[in-house]
């Protein structure tokens, strides 16, 4: 195409969409009266065995009944106080336990009831630096569960119901000690964490039917009748994803036709993990870029972590870390928090003699659990998200304040993270840790939205999430720009969407078009407590997440703020960004957006001429039409997405900067005219394979700009023709909905 042809720009698709909504008078509330505010806004926007009783009555029944039947007890029928040693064949038997040789004993303790002190902060850094050695943990017995460890939470049994307590009796047992119940409907309900549970009790000629459930999945029955006592494996869970889990044994008050009595018992419960399932079941070595977040990233925003609680800097230590740094808590409820963007997160700590249970969470739902005891210390993998819904997540590591006896302390330990955007995102959770979906609504591998055609509401987001059969994540709106309160303060932008649950693009001017404001006042800084006002109305609006999409389309020549001197600009957006991060609780996203093609500023007409710096910018982005010129061919497309001002020339730049990449206005162009490629299902095409070749790679969202207003770009998927819809694209909409 000739070069002339870029050098043309549409006529601006927002001033024109808001001046109809302006003079529209339908136009309802707030959201009407603001678009009025807006009066040049422009482009695309986007037991107990008791009783003789008892026993006479089994015994009775056992003698009279057919083998292999089964029976279920009578309730309520009385009982009394029996040393079942008296009984004979009761609980007795000449078959000897099975070995327990190598089974260590660890039950969970907690800081409120230590078995020994915690170590001092001194202490727990002299056995740090003693045991050196990085070997990795096998599958292992990580704590038991004694019957005599009753008590709610993690590493204790609850009984429901009549259990008596047996001591002394035989079959021995490793704590000498066992319960028993008698009656239908007991329970004993153990909470472990780990990968696996095996619970062992004593079969014996008064055993009767129990089952066993883990996690409210399906139950396992057990006959716990035999011939000789002995002190026996009743249920083994294998493998379960690494966490906290339930597990309840319960007397089914049945016995099969030999047994003479109704008797269901609890020893123990072992429990095992297996490091090799980290804490989040991700078994599949992650893929795509890696972002490390190391312990002395510390901040509130994307990328750092935030301690809570009293945490130690252990600089130098043993075992050796990356950055020869991590750090450490010994008090219960300390918490490191974790912000970052992308599909999966490993954590890293150290495991050592000192170590304490950790607890890992991600986006508040179901935690993992893990002991960081080991025998010698490693820094190694503490906790694998595994396979997360693309989007912006948050991790937190709490130290819960138990051990397990073999343990000198409660030390817990944040040494890293690394987190991964990966292209096998799919569309739904992942599997680790509990994460699941990270809170992608739409499904896709990126961010996915629309701008709110036509009034900048939620219904009209959803209205066209709706039509194509998904959710949105984002909503690209935009705020009035007519003075600086309807900018600064809480606007029709942030009240209509008050309680929305999806990510807000905030399209924002670096000052009112108001013919006083300018881009060299604003880079002196003589705007900036408007800024931090703004800052405060994110922070009262509970939209600090939100990307903040500043003065867009500098590269243009029809905006006040456009780039025509390249230093203003810069150091304006600089300005801008420093404020407002100066009085949010968490920043936001600052997004710099260029518009495709043709670049009438800066006067090189380079458009990266005006980049404002890696550290004000978190999101490179573009706004692409599919005019000036348009692409009916693949060929087309690619050569003006390679060209300068091109999207795949400014992904490339944006990569090369490590920074995430947006497409926050795009959409077919009929309102173009011969410029544009009217309804063009290819373009649609074209754009939804360039995507999908870059998700997990950076490609961080996109919003598709839907209108249909007189002297606009025409780009409209789904409202239906009318008095201010003059544009309908029933291909390309087919084609948008077949493929997202």
């Amino acid at each position: 195409m000739p070069a002339r042809r870029h050098r043309r720009r549409a006529r601006d698709p927002i001033r024109a969409w808001l001046s109809a909504l302006a003079t529209d008078p339908a136009t309802p509330g707030s959201a009407g009266r603001a678009a009025r505010r807006r009066p040049r806004p422009r482009p695309r926007l986007r037991p107990r065995l008791t009783s003789l009783a008892v026993l006479a009555v089994a015994l009775v029944l056992g003698a009279v009944v057919t083998p292999d039947a089964v029976y279920a007890a009578s309730p309520g029928i009385p009982g009394s106080e029996v040393d079942p040693g008296t009984l004979p064949g009761v609980l007795r038997g000449a078959a000897p336990p099975p070995t327990m040789d190598g089974i260590g004993q660890v039950p969970i303790l907690t800081t409120t009831a230590p078995a020994t002190e915690p170590l001092a902060a001194a202490d727990l850094q002299h056995t740090m630096i003693q045991t050196g050695g990085i070997t990795p943990l096998a599958a292992a017995q990580s704590a038991v569960i004694e019957d005599t460890n009753v008590g709610a939470g993690v590493g204790r049994v609850s009984y429901g119901g009549n259990w008596t307590v047996c001591g002394g009796c035989m079959p021995s047992t490793p704590n000498r000690s066992f319960e028993y119940s008698l009656a239908a409907g007991d329970t004993a309900t153990v909470q472990f964490t780990g990968t696996q549970v095996r619970i062992y009790g004593v079969k014996e000629r008064a055993g009767g039917l129990a089952s066993v459930q883990v996690d409210n999945g399906s139950t396992t029955n057990v006959d716990t009748y035999a011939p000789n006592s002995s002190n026996a494996l009743l249920y083994d869970s294998g493998t379960l994803p690494n966490g906290v889990h339930t597990a309840v044994l319960t007397n089914l008050g049945q016995r099969n036709a030999a047994s003479a009595a109704f008797a269901v018992s609890f020893d123990r419960a072992e429990i095992f993990t297996d490091p090799g399932s980290g804490s989040g079941g991700g078994s599949t070595p992650p893929t795509g870029t890696k972002t490390t977040i190391e312990d002395t990233a510390i901040g509130p925003d994307s990328n750092q972590v935030v301690y809570n609680g009293n945490w130690t800097r252990c600089g130098g230590c043993v075992p050796s870390t990356p950055n020869r740094s991590f750090r450490y808590s010994l008090t219960a409820g300390a918490t490191t928090t974790i912000r970052w963007t992308g599909n999966r997160i490993l954590i890293y700590g150290v495991k050592e003699q000192a170590g304490g249970l950790v607890s890992v969470s991600v986006d508040g739902r179901a935690t993992a659990t893990v002991d960081t005891y080991a025998p010698t210390s490693s820094n190694t993998l503490i906790y694998d998200s595994g396979q997360l819904s693309f989007g912006d997540h948050i991790a937190v590591v709490t130290n819960i304040g138990q051990r397990n006896s073999a343990s000198a302390a409660f030390a817990v330990s944040f040494d890293r993270a690394e987190t991964y955007t990966s292209a096998d995102t799919g569309g739904g959770g992942g599997t680790g840790g509990g994460g699941t979906g990270g809170g992608n609504r739409s499904g896709q591998p990126w961010l996915s939205g629309a701008n709110g055609d036509p009034l900048i509401t939620p219904q009209d987001v959803d209205g066209f999430c709706s039509f194509r059969g998904d959710l949105c994540d984002i909503a690209q709106v935009y705020v009035a720009r007519d003075s600086w309160a309807s900018i600064v303060r809480p606007s029709f932008a942030e009240t209509n969407f008050n309680g929305w649950p999806g990510k807000l693009v905030l399209t924002v001017p670096p000052f009112p078009e108001d013919h006083t404001s300018n881009l060299a006042t604003c880079a002196t800084g003589a705007y900036n407590s408007y800024w931090q006002q703004f800052g405060r109305t994110l922070n009262s609006t509970g939209r600090q997440n939100s990307i903040v999409r500043l003065a867009w389309e500098a590269n243009g020549d029809w905006y006040p703020w456009a780039g025509t001197n390249a230093s203003d600009y810069i150091n304006c957006f600089r300005q801008v960004v420093n404020s407002i991060r100066s009085t949010t609780t968490t920043s936001p996203q600052f997004d710099w957006t260029i518009n495709a093609h043709y670049s009438q500023n800066p006067p090189s007409h380079v458009p990266t001429d005006l980049y404002p710096g890696d550290q004000w910018v978190d999101i490179v982005s573009i706004d692409a039409y599919d005019h000036f010129p348009p692409s009916f061919t693949l060929d087309q497309f690619n050569d003006q997405a390679e060209a300068m001002g091109g999207i795949t020339w400014l992904y490339n730049f944006a990569r090369a900067h490590g920074k995430l990449f947006g497409v926050p206005e795009w959409g077919v162009a009929s309102g173009s005219g011969d410029d544009g490629g009217g309804d063009n299902a290819s373009y649609i095409q074209f754009m939804r394979d360039w995507m999908v070749a870059r998700a997990g790679h950076g490609m961080y969202y996109e919003s598709y700009f839907n209108n249909c207003e007189m002297e606009n770009v025409g780009s409209n998927l789904f409202r239906p023709v009318g008095d201010h819809c003059l544009y309908q694209n029933t291909a390309a909409a087919t084609r948008y909905a077949q493929l997202w």
